[in-house]
């Protein structure tokens, strides 16, 4: 019975120790610079493009030689006054990562219309995929 139990504590241990080897694997992630496009900026074709997708949630990237636009949607919403903020963006030796979320309004202003919330983020062209969060 304890050779059973000690068997049973030693595979635990490995599957453990090979989790945070695969961890360290992936490497650590650095800071992406960007900015924050505003709608008047935006290349004719990117425009037009968001405004055919602007009802439902959407993801795309975006590409134009070395830059690259990344875009997030976040639908129709009832009212106006939403906002779209970068919480973090970050890449490692294969992925960028995109961390957005959406700002509510009060529901006042949820009573008036309908709005479609997005963002689009300015970068360089890192040729990696895209994870957004």
């Amino acid at each position: 019975m304890k050779r059973y139990i000690v068997f049973i504590m030693m595979a635990v241990s490995c599957c453990l120790c090979v989790g945070c080897l695969n961890q360290e694997k992936h490497g650590a992630k650095e800071n992406v610079d960007y900015a924050v496009c505003k709608k008047e900026n935006l290349p004719k074709e990117l425009a037009a493009r968001i405004n055919e997708q602007k009802d439902k949630v959407f993801h795309f990237t975006y590409s134009m030689k070395e830059t690259m636009y990344y875009v997030i949607g976040y639908g129709k919403q009832t009212g106006s006054g939403y906002k779209v903020r970068v919480k973090k963006m970050t890449m490692d030796e294969g992925h960028v990562y995109i961390d957005t979320n959406l700002i509510g309004v009060p529901k006042r202003q949820q009573e008036k219309g309908y709005s479609y919330p997005y963002i689009v983020i300015k970068s360089q062209n890192y040729e990696k995929d895209v994870v957004f969060l």
